[in-house]
């Protein structure tokens, strides 16, 4: 029997919604075995920002894949043909609980598990990037940074936008106090490649710019971590 390798890309912050750090969207395209993919994004995190849309197909406009987009905050109608139909998809950032919330509402979790099971390349930045874990640090709930539930595909916690001190301090702290699991930090220009659930590259398109695994004891390097695992 065939293994089916699964694969989550988690990117810290940039990417081509900020039209910065054109090689980490390379980096996703190059974890495909295929040379044309059927590439889809969603852009829920921000209520289907017409613009945000707009710079997925100019991003990826020339490089012979087949792009689509799904409008999740209108209809959910044909989501899981869609979804099952892809090789890459692509989660926007913006606002987590908004979109966790449309996720949930509507029963999603199970069409985005079922795509992971079946080899489908989940990749995202920020809330597109820690919506798989366990546990999220978020700025999305509330005032300041905060622990949030995410549909736990991945264990553990996660928070993006660690290169922010003030971020990755709270996190720190709330993994020692117990708030969160223990979990990964990923600075913005930074993607970790997650394959079965466990961390296995770090790649920064950003000179100095890291991620971290971190628990009530330390803080390293992730690729350091890797190594060790």
């Amino acid at each position: 029997m065939i293994s089916i390798e699964k694969k989550i890309i988690a990117i810290g912050g940039g990417g081509f919604t900020h039209q910065v750090d054109e090689s980490l969207d390379q980096f996703i395209l190059d974890q495909s075995k295929k040379l044309n993919n059927k590439i889809g994004f969603l852009a829920t995190a921000t209520k289907d920002d017409q613009k945000k849309i707009d710079l997925f197909y100019k991003r990826f406009e020339n490089i012979g894949s087949e792009l689509s987009h799904f409008n999740l905050t209108s209809n959910v109608d044909g989501f899981s043909e869609w979804m099952l139909s892809k090789d890459i998809v692509y989660i926007g950032g913006g606002n987590t609980v908004f979109m966790l919330d449309i996720w949930k509402k509507n029963k999603l979790e199970s069409i985005f598990r079922d795509s992971y099971k079946k080899g489908i390349i989940l990749s995202g930045v920020s809330a597109g990037a820690v919506c798989w874990f366990d546990w999220i640090l978020s700025d999305s709930v509330g005032p300041g940074f905060n622990p949030l539930r995410g549909i736990n595909i991945i264990s553990g916690s996660c928070t993006p936008h660690s290169s922010n001190p003030e971020r990755i301090n709270q996190f720190e702290l709330d993994i020692k106090n117990n708030k969160l699991p223990e979990g990964i930090a990923i600075d913005d220009g930074v993607a970790v490649v997650f394959i079965d659930g466990k961390p296995t590259e770090v790649y920064s398109s950003r000179e100095n710019h890291k991620a971290y695994f971190i628990d009530k004891n330390k803080k390293i390097n992730l690729k350091e971590y890797i190594k060790k695992i």
